[in-house]
């Protein structure tokens, strides 16, 4: 079930759920929290990524700033942002990051398939921006720009936060991807000994 405007309010007020800095009211929507692009963002080296090798995400992307020029991204683009807003939450919500209608009406994406937020019962976290073009224009966008809403489910049951997932756990910035973590798959003996078709 979706949190409306009113238990959103609710939850804010009794804790259960936590933004820094705290949110203000014109940022409470009917059903979720408007989010901000943040001051960093992280850009694409011309590299391979080899999936089966750790990689440091360092060698992967380069870090600017938007502070003082917005964030450009010609068509075909892509690049990692943040929200200025951290979240916890309680154990027994989940989140989902949701784009702007007037930005996907430009073409513009703010997750490529990673909607669910985790690892934000313990510990603030910003959530990361898969920001992608996917349109015509070049797009210029400010720091500070509401980029997203993040909504809020009651899950059927609460998460045990010691089985929480580390990787990006206390996330404070745009980090790029952990290719430590998990390790690489390993095939199971029964996918391997498949019939083929």
């Amino acid at each position: 079930m979706i949190l409306s405007k009113p238990t959103i309010i609710e939850y804010l007020d009794k804790g259960l759920i936590s933004m820094l800095p705290p949110v203000n009211a014109e940022s409470v929507r009917p059903f979720g929290i408007r989010v901000h692009l943040s001051d960093e963002i992280l850009r694409p080296r011309s590299t391979v990524v080899d999936l089966s090798t750790p990689t440091d995400p360092d060698d992967l992307y380069r870090r600017e700033s938007i502070v003082k020029s917005p964030l450009v991204l010609k068509p075909g683009e892509f690049a990692l942002g943040a929200t200025i807003e951290a979240f916890k939450v309680d154990p027994g919500l989940a989140c989902k990051l949701d784009g702007r209608s007037t930005l996907a009406r430009l073409g513009l994406m703010v997750h490529c398939t990673a909607d669910t937020i985790d690892n934000n019962n313990r510990a603030h976290r910003v959530v990361v921006l898969e920001l992608k073009n996917i349109s015509s224009f070049t797009m210029k966008i400010p720091f500070g720009y509401g980029v997203g809403m993040l909504t809020f489910f009651h899950a059927t049951e609460p998460v045990d936060i010691e089985d929480e997932q580390s990787q990006y756990a206390g996330q404070r910035k745009v980090t790029g991807p952990n290719l430590k973590f998990p390790p690489p798959l390993r095939i199971p003996d029964c996918v391997a000994s498949y019939p083929a078709f």
